[in-house]
């Protein structure tokens, strides 16, 4: 598996070796399945589609209009 080019998303998905001593231990599910970023990232992009149908409307009844 590929790792992301982001560096602070590789540490989230680099290999567990129990052979290596340095590697932090493994975490809990939801330290490694982040629920909560997912259920974030899913309000903020209904809240920004919301805006954008809402301004496109607004632009659309303006030139309706005239």
């Amino acid at each position: 598996m590929q790792s992301p080019t982001f560096p602070s998303m590789q540490s989230r998905y680099r290999g567990f070796d129990m052979n290596m001593p340095n590697q932090p231990s493994p975490t809990g599910y939801f330290e490694s399945h982040p629920v909560g970023e997912i259920i974030r990232s899913f309000f903020f992009s209904s809240i920004l589609w919301m805006l954008l149908a809402i301004t496109l409307y607004g632009v659309y009844s303006m030139v309706v209009a005239s």
